[in-house]
This record gives C-alpha cells, structure tokens and sequence, in this order.
C-alpha cells in the first residue's frame, strides 16, 4: 500500500510503499533499461513508460484509519513514470547535444 505519512521532527510529509518490497529480484547480467529488453525498444532516442511497481497511484487506496493527532496519514496520489535519457547508460546529461536536451525537455513539458 501506498500512503503519506506526517513526519512530525522535519515536518513534511513521507511517502510510504510496502508494496514496493514485492517487485521480482531480477538477474544482475540483466537491466530492464536496455534497448530490446522487452519493455524498452530496440531503437529509442528518449523513452517514456509507466512504472511496473509505482510508489504513487492515480487511484490509491484510503490509509488505514490509525491516524491520530502525532500520526498523520495521506492518499499517495500521483503518477510514476520511467524516462529513459539514452540507450547508453554510461551517458551523462551534459554529454547531450542540445536537440536530444530538446526532446527531454519536450517530453518532462508533455508530463506537466
């Protein structure tokens, strides 16, 4: 479960995602990431998918109702998505040229 909880020593709110804990350990010589990998096409120049295990959710759940005045609980609404820069993971942002900064920036533009 997803869920916001009232950290009262920062004051600011904490996302919690049990759920999260339940994702399948993958094999270390594979990466999801990786053009043709399945969920990633084989040719991409900047990528975008929905995250499989999200923290937050378009739909969530209401908090169990434990809260108190100490313990405060939230919704965890939102959206998780994946962005893939590259289909090479040693690139660095400042390696880009600045067309394929562009089209980042245009997709970060389309999430908003």
């Amino acid at each position: 479960m997803a869920e916001l909880r009232w950290h009262p020593l920062i004051r600011d709110w904490v996302m919690i995602a049990s759920h999260r804990q339940d994702r399948p350990q993958m094999p270390k010589d594979w990466c999801p990431f990786c053009p043709g990998s399945g969920r990633v096409p084989d040719d991409y120049e900047v990528y975008r998918y929905d995250n499989d295990f999200p923290a937050l959710m378009q739909d969530p759940p209401e908090p169990d109702d434990v809260a108190t005045d100490f313990y405060r609980m939230a919704e965890a609404y939102g959206k998780c998505e994946v962005i893939l820069f590259s289909p090479e993971h040693s690139s660095a942002f400042h390696q880009f040229s600045v067309e394929h900064i562009v089209k980042i920036i245009d997709l970060w533009t389309e999430r908003f």
